[in-house]
């Protein structure tokens, strides 16, 4: 009996898995190397059918991040077995070649040139907005198509000197300055909150961005924000937790990456704070629902960008394939890797090529994707506009309390 790879999925019927795992030193780090190639007929590796279609993936796949990269391998490998279930791209299987960046902004960027070097038409990924800011510079050079599913951070697409965006790099994800307006409109409007603490890491791009946009959008709608509090270094959350005390506040904005998110939701209300906590897409609701108790999951509040009971027929089709697969619902990172695989799918077909400069062109033009995140279409600095999910925990499971409208800043 055949295997089945168990990150990028699949079943073998489709697929001969062939996993190489060479140490490669760049920039002085090591980066496993796993390459997965089709079979039906294909040779071992790309080299030797040059005209097959080749998509790179650069994501955290070990490391204290590979939890979402995990879960964005597994919508990718879900939306390949789709597409040459189909038939393929231009006429031939499509091969994944995986690099594992370990959440390092270096790996990351050393993972274009052995992408470029595999003749990668297009890569998805990186996840985590540091790493994704790492590769726009030889993604550039290299001329390759970049999708990131989950970065937000808004100097992924566009030249923060410049304000031009940059011809090669694309994400499937709205922006933070997006998510971080819709959760303090959502705060101020429908919570009825008027004063906001924020707690935050300025050590992470992804965090300081958030904490900023939050606080300039709750203060535009009215609001006061009198504790800002930087946790970077501050481990134990205790200075956070002493101004919290000190001045109360209705809600509390935590923006952080799911295990210091739970780290710090669990310190907070053991501390007796009782303000409602609210998060970003970093949260990772469907992880966080297996990991904290009922009692931790009252009163919180985040964005996200999927949700198993959005009532799309789209959505719950894959819902259900995802559950029949791994025996779980999928979350938002196991979404957007499926739509980010299936929007350069969409590109590769329009421009009947495997020429990275074509279908860069034709990813620029993408305005109608009907993904299972939603409707998707990319504007002018190549960020998605679509819907943003309001989500909350009901009966310690993920649920959705407001689709916001697709909104361009």
């Amino acid at each position: 009996m055949r295997g089945r790879c168990p990150i990028l999925g699949g079943a073998a019927s489709f697929f001969e898995r062939q996993v190489v795992m060479q140490k490669l030193k760049y920039y002085g780090s090591v980066i496993l190397f796993f390459i997965v190639v089709g079979a039906l007929g294909f040779g071992t590796s790309y080299v030797q059918r040059p005209h097959n279609v080749v998509i790179g993936v650069n994501l955290a796949l070990s490391g204290e991040e590979k939890a979402y990269g995990e879960a964005t391998a597994r919508g990718i490998g879900m939306a390949r077995d789709k597409i040459n279930a189909e038939g393929g791209l231009l006429d031939e299987a499509v091969t994944v070649v995986a690099v594992d960046n370990h959440g390092s902004a270096g790996d990351a960027e050393a993972a274009v040139k052995q992408l470029t070097s595999r003749h990668a038409v297009a890569m998805i990924g990186p996840n985590l907005s540091h790493c994704a800011l790492a590769v726009v510079r030889d993604a550039t050079a290299a001329k390759m198509p970049v999708i990131s599913p989950a970065g937000t951070n808004p100097d992924i697409t566009v030249d923060h000197g410049t304000g031009e965006a940059h011809e090669y790099m694309f994400r499937a994800t709205f922006i933070d300055s997006y998510q971080g307006r819709a959760m303090a409109d959502y705060a101020f409007g429908q919570l009825k909150a008027r004063t906001a603490a924020v707690v935050y890491d300025e050590r992470q791009a992804y965090s300081k961005g958030l904490a900023a946009f939050f606080k300039q959008s709750f203060l535009a709608d009215g609001g006061q924000v009198p504790v800002y509090v930087d946790v970077s270094l501050d481990d134990s959350f205790a200075a956070a937790v002493a101004a919290l005390k000190a001045s109360p506040c209705q809600v509390v904005y935590a923006p952080f990456y799911d295990e210091k998110a739970m780290e710090f939701i669990v310190k907070a209300r053991d501390a007796g704070i009782a303000a409602l906590i609210l998060g970003p897409d970093g949260w990772n609701g469907q992880r966080m629902a297996q990991s904290l108790s009922p009692a931790y999951l009252q009163n919180l509040f985040y964005t996200d960008h999927y949700a198993n009971d959005a009532s799309e027929p789209v959505a719950e089709e894959f819902a259900e394939a995802y559950y029949e697969k791994y025996g779980e619902l999928p979350d938002s990172y196991a979404a957007l890797g499926y739509d980010s695989f299936m929007m350069v799918a969409e590109a590769v077909r329009r421009s009947g090529s495997a020429d990275p400069e074509k279908i860069a062109a034709e990813l620029a033009k993408t305005i109608d994707y009907h993904g299972v995140t939603g409707m998707i279409a990319l504007d002018a600095n190549h960020d998605a506009i679509k819907p943003v999910f309001i989500m909350t925990f009901w009966q310690g499971q993920p649920a959705l309390l407001e689709k916001r409208p697709t909104v361009q800043l």
